[in-house]
């Protein structure tokens, strides 16, 4: 269902969708899993066989060594994400990594033309100079919902990496929110795999504290992507990724506020009810607090607005997968009389 998500947002559907960019669908599959992997490939994924990409023997601090096993939802096998990064540049210019529990309602053109449009004199992927496509850039980037109403960076300064955060994770006013770990829009860029390693590696992460003791840490998922992607971009590399809105990208139902103090849990002062807002404005969900659509719903102790919301997101997952179906239903039809007539 998430494939004919992307499908449906795609340009194999530009009848409907408008989107102007095709896609490729690329599972990482650690090789304890890959006995059950076929299924990917019977479904069009590109299968990849990775194992977790450092040694955690290799981890040269012991804190980050004994607990990276252990911590977060998958310990270190979550670093697969990481091949994101490097995938061949030149093939993918863009990577959007997803859970499997995701939903993908509408193109995601906008923010792809933004990236692109990283060369200021117009010779970029982008078309960054003037005439029709320097417009359509323009008005790509002027669409694009970044959280707090922050300005994307000028140009010509690259955006390498889109993500939203998990405000969730944290008690209002922490410094350092992590990124949430099942959405991440990346250039592809062995460099920056490198990097990534390279920092896992030293291991300097101190508990409490997070990476490097710059308070990139005490959260859930510190140890793995979420914290080291924060780290990663508000730290080493400031300026070059993009903090999407969360009740439009990758949205999770999840309330706003923390309800034993009823502060908001981004530490502003003001904050959006991101449960409000009306399913065709949202571009993805990610099935985390509405629990899968795939299983009977389990939303006891969850506010009436919150089912509200969950109940409309199933019922795209619904809408899509019986799209799918009828879809298949009529391909397979017209093979069997293809097939009839040819013999």
């Amino acid at each position: 269902v998430l494939k004919h998500s992307i499908h449906l947002s795609s340009i194999r559907n530009y009848h409907e969708s408008k989107s102007l960019f095709d896609y490729e669908m690329i599972a990482f599959v650690h090789p304890d899993a890959r006995p059950c992997s076929s299924i990917f490939a019977s479904l069009g994924y590109t299968v990849q066989i990775r194992d977790t990409p450092f040694d955690v023997a290799s981890i040269r601090r012991e804190f980050l060594r004994d607990h990276i096993v252990k911590s977060g939802c998958c310990g270190e096998k979550e670093y697969l994400k990481l091949y994101a990064y490097a995938l061949e540049e030149e093939k993918y210019p863009i990577a959007v990594h997803l859970d499997l529990d995701s939903l993908i309602l509408k193109p995601l053109d906008d923010l792809f033309l933004a990236m692109l449009d990283d060369d200021d004199n117009g010779s970029g992927g982008g078309g960054s100079g003037g005439g029709k496509e320097g417009k359509e850039v323009a008005d790509a980037r002027s669409r694009v919902q970044v959280m707090h109403d922050k300005p994307l960076p000028p140009k010509p300064n690259p955006i390498d990496a889109y993500f939203t955060r998990d405000y969730n994770m944290i008690n209002p006013g922490h410094k350092h929110v992590g990124v949430q770990g099942g959405f991440l829009i990346v250039k592809p860029n062995m460099d920056a795999f490198r990097e990534y390693v390279s920092i896992v590696l030293e291991g300097n992460f101190h508990q409490g504290s997070g990476w490097e003791g710059k308070g990139y840490g005490g959260y859930f998922g510190a140890q793995q992507i979420q914290g080291v992607c924060s780290y990663y971009y508000d730290y080493r590399h400031p300026g070059t990724a993009v903090e999407l809105n969360k009740c439009y990208y990758n949205v999770m139902a999840d309330g706003p506020r923390q309800e034993k103090t009823n502060k908001c849990r981004d530490g502003k002062e003001t904050c959006t009810d991101c449960r409000e807002m009306s399913v065709e404005d949202i571009y993805s969900v990610h099935f985390t607090l509405c629990s899968k659509p795939w299983k009977c719903p389990v939303w006891a102790g969850q506010s009436g607005v919150t089912k509200d919301i969950c109940a409309k997101f199933h019922g795209e997952w619904f809408r899509i997968r019986e799209d799918l179906e009828k879809r298949d239903g009529a391909l397979r039809l017209t093979e069997s009389a293809a097939g009839g007539g040819s013999r």
